[in-house]
């Protein structure tokens, strides 16, 4: 089978419903052979990871409860791109937000569509350097987070295990080591 025999079009929205962090639209759609099927799309905004290296080597943490686990989750610090901005503008003011650093170097390194299955959006990974601690937290209303810092080996030994599940971090962690090793 050829490339273009694979695609599908897009014939219609058949229906769209509004929720707070997305909308959940059906859409009728042909394939190369004429077949008509509907299929769900989630358009959830991007979303930006950073990790953050302190001068020593340390990495700062965060640590929140996740609602989806019902469990408290240990995470680079993160957050959604807000309309009128970039995800370059995002890392900066969610790294602010959560920790009170700044980041005199922010390093794209890597973006990944977390599930294009059925999910529009896209996750942007930096790395944060030369950090200074400039004001506290800025959390939003319902956001409880603690900051903390761990080493390498910490998080290596913590990655994928209970408190670091998130596949987003497992992703994110990946591009940092690749980039180690290229260097």
């Amino acid at each position: 089978m050829k490339s273009d025999e694979l695609m599908w079009q897009e014939v219609e929205e058949v229906d769209r419903r509004k929720e707070p962090l997305f909308d959940l639209i059906t859409v009728k759609s042909r394939s190369a052979d004429g077949t008509e099927a509907n299929f769900i799309k989630v358009t959830p905004p991007d979303w930006v990871t950073v990790i953050p290296v302190l001068p020593d080597g340390r990495i700062l943490m965060v640590r929140q409860y996740r609602h989806g686990i019902a469990s408290l989750s240990e995470e680079f610090p993160a957050g959604v791109v807000d309309a009128g901005e970039d995800a370059l503008q995002a890392a900066h003011r969610e790294l602010e937000e959560e920790t009170g650093y700044v980041a005199g170097e922010m390093i794209p390194i890597g973006k990944i569509n977390p599930n294009p299955a059925f999910m529009t959006n896209t996750s942007y990974t930096y790395l944060a350097r030369d950090l200074k601690k400039v004001s506290d937290q800025s959390l939003d209303e319902h956001e409880r987070i603690e900051f903390f810092t761990l080493d390498e080996k910490e998080i290596e030994e913590k990655m994928g295990g209970e408190t670091m599940a998130s596949a987003i971090m497992v992703q994110a962690w990946y591009w940092y080591q690749s980039g180690k090793r290229a260097n």
